[in-house]
């Protein structure tokens, strides 16, 4: 249990379980993308390679998504020496606002281990079933005799694989099917070769020859570790049948080019069908020659037909629209930065609302804001700014304004220590930091993580989140003070709060 809770406590859990979230629409998206041009396209080939890439960009947007949600590190403050300053105001002034959704943000960070479990059950299942197949190369297993060797040697060659590939017949094989990538091998069942017909048998193994030049074994391979990392996910493995599907498309169509004789090839599919026994679950961990639904293919090679008219074009017309109202909601937000960076821009092009709107925000009066947006000319407002920092200097008549150069000290230190997705001074720490000085002690949680929880609050150990105390001995108007930032989203946001259970992953 306290394993699970310091896994749970990490911040790359919580960075998990929001990209597993993510990935569903995600992922949905990039599916019905591939249903809509799966509508639109006849071509086994083609449709393959889009299903592939689109398990690859699903795979691609997981990453992505799990580095966007990664925390940031780097960001905790240096010592600091205190200077007090003449100006006043209270810290609840700074006091941001949260949402409402912590029940599930508790949650999330417990998607993690969960997802973990069900990685690993998955690849053991894989593991098992590889060293059960692995053991069809050696027990109930014998050379096919010289005449067929001879005939599938001969066959790669017509397909151009330069691999050498061995054909073998086994009592444990229902189907034939091939094993391996580097050394391939055809295994067919015992009495194959006899059951059927020479130009059948001459197709089937055309047919896994074609799997072999395709390096589908590989192909596969890679499928399963796809599916063991997002096996939490439909779409994935609508994608992987998908694939598996039109794989096998790919190698009848290969059959047929070389024969053209789709009907003989047909009758060979379904004389190996009645012919196969169920000895041998092996759920499907390598490419066989009944991969795939048998009655499709053989449809589809029997009465080869284009994709239906009216479904294609209405599906397309949904992912369309889909794909238009999400343009239209990302050109909305890049329109709201745009208009943001434009004040930004306006702010750095005019020195006096800079001056301002960020240099001293947090110290000027209402009063005196009021009077500098009365003034007129630039020499007026030059004059109003030296005024303004003559009013504060503690030493007047000295060449030095102590208080002039400590604020925009800690504003460099606010910028320096805390900014990220926005200027450190916009923060809340770099506002506590500017506007009330260094606190007296910090005491800092950088990661977060199991936090003895005092008496008064219930007592025990609980899972934080990354948060900072920062103790005023003798802050203006209320003696000794400790005021509590937290960061919620463990991305380096640290947010001012009240109340002492924000902190806590499981209250």
């Amino acid at each position: 249990m306290r394993l699970l809770e310091l896994v749970v406590g990490a911040p790359i859990s919580e960075a998990l379980g929001w990209t597993l979230v993510h990935l569903l629409w995600e992922g949905a998206i990039i599916a019905a993308a591939l249903a809509a041009f799966l509508a639109l396209v006849r071509s086994p080939r083609i449709r393959y390679v889009a299903a592939c890439v689109a398990l690859i960009a699903v795979v691609a947007s997981f990453t992505i998504t799990l580095i966007h949600f990664l925390p940031e590190h780097g960001r905790v403050p240096g010592p600091l020496n205190k200077m007090a300053l003449p100006f006043g105001g209270r810290p609840s002034d700074a006091i941001g606002s949260y949402g409402d959704f912590r029940s599930f943000e508790t949650f999330v960070p417990w998607i993690a281990p969960l997802w973990i479990i069900g990685v690993c059950l998955f690849y053991m299942w894989c593991v098992v079933a590889w060293f059960s197949l692995s053991r069809m190369r050696r027990r109930g297993a014998c050379s096919a005799p010289a005449l067929w060797q001879q005939l599938v040697t001969r066959l790669a060659c017509e397909l151009k694989v330069s691999r050498p590939v061995v054909l073998l017949e086994s009592l444990l094989a229902d189907t034939p099917m091939v094993l391996g990538h580097f050394r391939p091998i055809i295994l067919v069942p015992l009495g194959f070769l006899a059951g059927l017909s020479p130009d059948q048998v001459e197709v089937i193994l055309l047919h896994e020859l074609a799997h072999i030049r395709r390096w589908d074994y590989l192909a596969n391979v890679c499928q399963r570790l796809v599916e063991g990392l997002l096996f939490y996910h439909p779409a994935v493995w609508w994608i992987s049948h998908v694939i598996r599907a039109e794989r096998e498309n790919c190698c009848d169509d290969a059959v047929v080019g070389l024969r053209g004789d789709a009907q003989g090839y047909a009758r060979a599919l379904t004389a190996l069908e009645q012919n196969r026994v169920e000895t041998w679950p092996t759920g499907e961990p390598v490419v066989a020659a009944t991969g795939g639904n048998l009655m499709k293919r053989t449809k589809r090679l029997l009465y080869p037909k284009g994709p239906s008219g009216f479904w294609a074009p209405a599906l397309a017309a949904t992912v369309l629209l889909a794909s238009t109202a999400m343009l239209m909601a990302a050109r909305h937000v890049s329109a709201n930065a745009s208009h943001s960076a434009q004040q930004t821009d306006q702010s750095a092009d005019n020195p006096w609302q800079k001056w301002l709107n960020e240099d001293v925000v947090y110290i000027i009066t209402e009063q005196e804001k009021s009077a500098f947006e009365a003034v007129k000319t630039d020499e007026e407002r030059q004059q109003f700014v030296e005024q303004f920092w003559v009013r504060r200097d503690p030493t007047p008549g000295t060449p030095e304004n102590e208080f002039k150069e400590e604020y925009y000290r800690r504003i460099a230190f606010a910028n320096k220590h805390w900014g990220g997705n926005e200027p450190g001074w916009k923060t809340d720490r770099g506002r506590m930091y500017i506007k009330f000085g260094p606190p007296d002690e910090i005491d800092s949680h950088p990661a977060g993580g199991n936090y003895k929880r005092p008496e008064s609050e219930g007592g025990g150990s609980v899972m934080t989140y990354p948060f900072e105390d920062w103790r005023y001995a003798h802050f203006e108007g209320l003696g000794s003070l400790t005021i509590e930032f937290v960061d919620t989203s463990s991305t380096g946001d640290f947010r001012m709060t009240l109340d002492p259970k924000e902190k806590y992953k499981h209250p």
